[in-house]
């Protein structure tokens, strides 16, 4: 057997262990990341809706998708499905569907949303409006933005460097020397 199609174990609802192929793992976990990243409601999605969202956006003749074949394709039971589900899938979600694969894609769609989940959960996104207001207030504003960012940067690497110093020789070293 190819790595690709090893069966790997995994235990079902009801306890017991099946096979599971190493394909339907790896889109079961991308679908997962999914889940995780993009929660525009500010929680993880439920089953139901997705499987609403991907009805409400289908076209005629897209293939249907239930709340058990979407729990499936998450726990990584299903390997093969169709493309008309991925697409679906990566409308709802935002993705492309190539996502669910090629590695290449996945890679970087999966930084890409790790960084928006990091940047709302750090507030960034508030930090950033808040300095595109200050910047549009004044002729200047912009100006004092961008000097805010740089200073702020060159705090940042001259605590990096007292931190090194520190770390080698064991002492405090005073930052305005």
């Amino acid at each position: 057997m190819s790595e690709r199609n090893e069966a790997v174990p995994c235990a079902d609802p009801g306890g017991e262990e099946g096979p599971v192929d190493a394909e339907a793992e790896r889109l079961g976990q991308r679908v997962e990341f999914l889940f995780v990243h993009v929660q525009p409601l500010g929680r993880r999605f439920t089953l139901q809706e997705v499987v609403d969202g991907v009805r409400a956006g289908a076209r005629p003749g897209d293939p249907k998708i239930s709340v058990g074949r979407l729990w499936t394709l998450l726990k990584g039971r299903v390997g093969n499905p169709t493309v008309g589900t991925l697409r679906a899938l990566g409308e709802f979600f935002g993705v492309p569907m190539a996502y669910f694969v090629d590695d290449e894609v996945a890679d970087r769609v999966s930084a890409q949303l790790a960084l928006i989940a990091a940047m709302r959960a750090n507030d960034v996104r508030s930090v950033a409006l808040r300095a595109a207001a200050v910047a549009t207030m004044s002729s200047h504003g912009v100006d004092t933005v961008r000097s805010l960012v740089e200073r702020s940067a060159l705090l940042e690497a001259g605590q990096d460097r007292e931190q090194k110093t520190e770390q080698k020789t064991g002492r405090a070293v005073d930052p305005r020397a």
